[in-house]
């Protein structure tokens, strides 16, 4: 590896502890969504270092009204003004790079359940903990923290970097990242590098998702006549049993989509799956009443090879066997969109370049797998022709992303560090 790696490499390390604090900075401005909050205050945040940096860097919000046509109706409850960074350096004659993270993070939920502060992130036993460490604030401190390494070598990048920090990631349908690829932000851009991944292997692809909700309706009344009544949840029990039957077929499904190697040692899954998933059941207000209402909600998972609206009629379908079942179930079913799944070969010039720098910094081979999750990246792989790759911090389990006691390596937020400034240097070009 050339001198200038080294250099890079060693600079990232002896500044590790203002990279943690970076990240720490970041992790103490709640922004959970929903409700979507404090966007404008960690853009503020933000807007300050990339222009030390000498970077054109300014605010990108999604335009009120299309936040009202695409958003408002699936999310009636986020609030403020739907705020995003971009910060951009251009320098003519050299071809476009973007690097992306989102600056949401979910809800923390019942704070009684964590072991730390989530919004008080602090260092221990080698990871940094706190909502948002791990999905997917690390990242953005890593993009920050190797353009400030560069700066301090006095390396110009070897591209025009333009840094999409951007919010609603964590939501959807329509994000601060989709605007900017439709607002024509990276049309001079060649590549884009999300670091909003797997640590194991450098992401090429990912499943799509929505979201369904199917409210069983009920006729309430006094559980001593509950004759009289319908209850809703004692007549889910067909509708359950068909949702799981669609399940057992979806997931015997594979895509061509390599799966990542923790899963594979984890699951035993050499391809990405799709997955249907129930994850909420709300339903009765007392013990002594009948509902009027039962609510299941889930997720749809779809790998790339599979049609959305398809999807959609598999559950449609098992609604119906479930009536045929059950004369007496009344039900509604919605949708709501989230992210379109997405695929590039692996075999890509970029792509192999990539895996290359990555297993370099990290001292292991590391390989192009499909993400497992979903991700606002995928309409920029959909709708431009940029070159996609993802690759972060997140570890299957271990990192606990969206679960209580959020954390991070301080390893591979440093790993991740140093690949950014890389690429930004073009040490990754076999010209360089």
């Amino acid at each position: 590896m050339s001198t200038i790696f080294d250099a890079i490499c060693r600079e990232v390390e002896a500044c590790k502890d203002e990279i943690i604090e970076t990240l720490v900075s970041l992790g103490r401005i709640p922004t959970q969504t929903p409700p979507g909050e404090n966007y404008d205050r960690i853009v503020g945040f933000l807007l300050p270092e990339f222009r030390r940096l000498g970077f054109n860097a300014r605010r990108y919000n999604l335009p009120p009204e299309i936040f009202e046509a695409r958003c408002r109706r699936y999310y009636p409850e986020l609030v403020g003004v739907r705020a995003n960074l971009l910060a951009t350096l251009n320098f003519p004659g050299r071809p476009g790079m973007a690097f992306y993270c989102h600056l949401d993070t979910v809800p923390a939920g019942d704070l009684a359940h964590w072991t730390v502060n989530p919004f008080e992130p602090v260092v221990r036993d080698g990871y940094v903990w706190g909502r948002g460490a791990a999905d997917s604030k690390a990242g953005a401190a890593a993009i920050l923290q190797a353009f400030r390494v560069l700066h301090r070598l006095g390396i110009e990048p070897g591209v025009s970097p333009v840094v999409a920090l951007t919010t609603d990631e964590e939501v959807g349908p329509y994000t601060g990242l989709m605007y900017m690829a439709d607002s024509g932000v990276f049309e001079g851009c060649e590549w884009f590098h999300s670091c909003d991944g797997m640590a194991d292997s450098v992401g090429i692809g990912s499943l799509g998702a929505f979201t369904w909700t199917i409210r069983i309706l009920g006729r309430s009344v006094h559980s001593g006549s509950s004759f009289l009544g319908l209850n809703p949840i004692e007549h889910s029990v067909a509708l359950l049993d068909e949702l799981l039957r669609t399940k057992r077929e979806v997931e015997a499904r594979r895509s061509s989509l390599m799966a990542g190697p923790e899963v594979v040692r984890i699951a035993g899954r050499q391809y990405l799956g799709p997955l249907l998933n129930v994850t909420v059941a709300r339903g009765g207000i007392k013990h002594n009443i009948v509902p009027p209402e039962f609510v299941l909600e889930g997720d749809r998972r779809f790998i790339p090879e599979e049609d959305e609206a398809a999807c959609v009629r598999e559950l449609e379908e098992a609604i119906g066997r479930a009536r045929q079942r059950d004369p007496h179930l009344q039900c509604e079913l919605r949708v709501r969109p989230f992210y379109p799944a997405f695929m590039r070969p692996a075999d890509d010039p970029w792509v192999r370049e990539v895996c290359r720098l990555v297993s370099a910094v990290r001292g292991v081979p590391v390989g192009p797998a499909g993400v497992n999750g979903s991700t606002d990246v995928a309409h920029v792989g959909r709708v431009t022709p940029l070159k996609v790759t993802i690759h972060g911090v997140a570890r299957h389990g271990e990192t606990r992303n969206h679960g209580v006691d959020e954390r991070c390596r301080v390893d591979d937020l440093i790993a991740v560090t140093k690949i950014v400034a890389l690429l930004a240097a073009r040490v990754w070009s076999p010209a360089g």
